[in-house]
């Protein structure tokens, strides 16, 4: 198999920076689960807005896939053959090495050992196996983009938005039963973002123009800001828990959500710049395509070396500190050593097949 590792030249330095973005906001995610009873059990002030800016950084890498795959211009059997190798193999790989840790700590059963065809071995791996579906289903995706062109893309975002409202209205509008059955919910999931991706991407947001920035800040402020804010005030009085509030403000298809990831990747394309800095160019630092190379095996391996390696090193001198303190470090921690590991295995011959590099 080819190595996949594209030169500096040639690949897209915003859609780089996004990558290590959504690596660093993945890693936010995942590094402060040792002290969830601080923060999800007992309710927190501060952990709503935290996991508001950070929850978006998977779903930002379904919008990078927008971006790069959309429209798809091989044969559904050479991309498929190319894309699944790349995700499919180290997905493989693992899986297993998660199998064997859930063994070690006596955390294995028979349900998921069946189960695991169709549900990840570790929750943590669920962004993978989405992928690999939209991978089948992309060739399919390319055509449907290409035949309704911009305003039929326009229309069908429209509605995905519409749909990302739903989860707020409990409460004043719906009970809380109600929230999975309305007429939106064909539109709503995670597909939005590979096509929210592929729209800015080909159509892209022009911050020169002075009502675009009020617009996009407007929108922004309100979904961010606004809609969490009106979920632990208003809502708090229609008999909700602490922890249904917070799934509202978490859901992955939520507005606040995409509007962190519409943000975040106008910003990248706005400010980011148009080439590396290489033979003597100015322009983004080679350090930065270094770590989106190694992304995929950065999400792969983050949670068994926070498992097995951070959580255990620092529980000693971290679990007196707040939660946040001990979640941001515990996050560079594991950051340095799993782009570490990275590096390492791309030195072998074998590293497509683990880290997909």
């Amino acid at each position: 198999m080819k190595s996949s590792r594209l030169p500096l030249e040639n690949r897209i330095p915003y859609l780089d920076v996004l990558r290590v973005i959504a690596t660093v906001l993945v890693l936010l995610v995942h590094a402060p689960i040792a002290r969830y009873a601080d923060y999800g059990d007992t309710p927190s002030r501060l952990y709503p807005f935290y996991i508001v800016v950070v929850t978006i950084g998977s779903k930002l890498f379904f919008m990078i896939s927008g971006a790069l795959l959309l429209p798809v211009r091989r044969s559904w059997r050479e991309f498929l053959k190319r894309r699944l190798h790349v995700v499919l193999i180290p997905l493989i790989i693992w899986s297993f090495l998660y199998l064997l840790s859930r063994a070690y700590t006596g955390n294995l059963s028979p349900r998921q050992l069946i189960s695991i065809f169709f549900y990840p071995i570790d929750s943590s791996l669920w962004f993978v196996y989405v992928m690999v579906v939209f991978y089948v289903f992309m060739p399919v995706l390319s055509r449907c983009v290409e035949a309704v062109g911009k305003r039929g893309v326009e229309l069908y975002l429209a509605l995905w938005i519409l749909s990302s409202f739903i989860p707020y209205q409990h409460g004043v509008f719906m009970g809380w039963e109600q929230f999975s059955h309305n007429m939106f919910s064909s539109f709503s999931g995670y597909l939005g973002y590979v096509v929210m991706g592929y729209y800015l991407h080909r159509w892209p947001v022009r911050l020169s123009e002075r009502r675009v920035k009020l617009g996009l800040a407007l929108f922004v402020l309100v979904s961010v800001v606004v809609f969490p804010v009106f979920e632990f005030t208003i809502q708090n009085h229609f008999g909700l828990s602490y922890q249904q509030h917070l799934d509202t403000v978490t859901y992955d298809i939520s507005i606040n959500t995409i509007a962190m990831g519409v943000l975040l990747f106008i910003m990248a394309q706005h400010f980011a710049p148009a080439s590396y800095a290489v033979a003597g160019k100015k322009g983004l630092s080679p350090v930065v395509g270094r770590v989106a190379n190694c992304s995929y095996g950065i999400y792969l391996s983050n949670m068994l070396t926070l498992r097995f390696l951070v959580w255990p090193a620092t529980r000693p001198w971290l679990e007196t500190l707040p939660w946040i303190v001990d979640g941001l470090v515990c996050a560079v921690l594991v950051l340095v050593l799993t782009y570490a590991l990275c590096r390492v295995i791309m030195l072998t011959p074998f590293s497509k097949y683990v880290i997909g590099r």
